[in-house]
């Protein structure tokens, strides 16, 4: 079966131009962009625009991204080179002149975004609703099971709202911190059987589970490369659904060389502060020596240059001193931030 080509609106010259957050520039796109929704060209053509909403917290948003796009953009490039375009719908338009509108919310629970979603429904209209949702929920302490129930609550409300819309539900980002992670996990475990109990072909689920560690800039947020990740575990799910495919840009989980930026906390005369460092990564092999055993895995590492030691003899004396050099060095304590 050929593709099927299905009338969107016209993104953004950002997308146009191919800037898929995290792994670097990419070529322009290939597919032809449609007319825009509601033009004279659109309705001779007899397009008709797919209305995508991203639903959740802080990590729709785009928070610990540069851009603050979260995987908007990236997955609207890749829809756009397999040759569909999208229009992002919500009542958050953010203020960087992209077509990525969405309705994320930080800090919010599922609770509170189920109390305002049947007006935001009735107002957009999706098609589409992308749901990533439950990471404040867990922060907050509540169980795993107890949210699993709400987010199971919120998806038969977009079902009542919107009964011919796709569902796209994520298992969600793994926290770094120990506590969130494990409940992280059992929150996600419980995710595929709740939605298979519902039997509605509509409905998919997603893992964004894998987006974890040094993908996150902080504790929870992803960072660019981490969205860029979202955006392709978003398309791979949607692709199949929507009958598209081909060449829509490299899979970052195949990537061995990458620019990431993480949050580190330091101290200044006693006073906690905090950075952002953007650094390349590459994944090289490392000796690892666990049970007094030495192993070879695979680990990100960057370039670091740090002070080293060395003695040297002056007038018949051994004397110390320092030197900067360049090492190898992996990405420390994550919990540092």
């Amino acid at each position: 079966m050929g593709v099927r080509r299905v009338g969107f609106r016209a993104l953004t010259s950002a997308v146009a131009a191919g800037l898929v957050a995290g792994l670097g520039t990419a070529g322009a796109a290939k597919a032809e962009p449609g007319p825009p929704a509601g033009s004279t060209e659109a309705k001779a053509a007899g397009f008709t625009a797919m209305r995508v909403m991203p639903l959740g917290d802080s990590i729709t948003v785009g928070t610990g991204g540069a851009t603050r796009t979260s995987y908007r953009i990236g997955l609207a490039y890749r829809l756009l080179k397999a040759g569909l375009q999208i229009d992002y719908v919500g009542s958050q338009d953010p203020a960087n002149g992209t077509d990525s509108q969405h309705e994320g919310h930080g800090g919010w629970t599922i609770e509170e975004l189920s109390a305002k979603l049947d007006g935001w429904l009735a107002e957009s209209r999706p098609d589409v609703v992308l749901v990533h949702a439950g990471t404040n929920d867990i922060t907050q302490g509540k169980s795993p099971g107890a949210t699993a129930r709400r987010l199971s609550a919120m998806i038969d409300q977009i079902r009542a709202a919107r009964p011919e819309a796709h569902i796209f539900v994520a298992q969600i980002v793994t926290s770094r911190v120990p506590r969130e992670r494990a409940a992280d996990g059992r929150f996600n475990e419980l995710i595929p059987a709740m939605v298979a109990e519902k039997d509605d072909p509509l409905i998919k689920v997603v893992d964004q589970s894998t987006v974890a560690g040094i993908d996150l800039h902080d504790l929870r947020h992803p960072n660019d490369f981490g969205y860029s990740k979202m955006a392709y575990n978003w398309y791979r799910s949607m692709a199949p659904v929507f009958q598209i495919s081909g060449d829509t840009g490299p899979n970052p989980y195949r990537a061995r060389s990458t620019f990431r930026c993480l949050r580190q906390k330091f101290f200044v005369k006693g006073k906690k502060r905090h950075r952002t460092e953007c650094r390349t990564w590459k994944l090289r092999t490392a000796i690892v020596k666990k049970n007094g055993v030495n192993r070879r895995i695979a680990a990100w590492q960057t370039l670091r240059k740090v002070k080293r030691s060395y003695r040297v003899r002056v007038h018949g004396k051994v004397q110390r001193r320092t030197r900067l050099v360049k090492k190898w060095t992996g990405t420390g304590n994550l919990l540092n931030v």
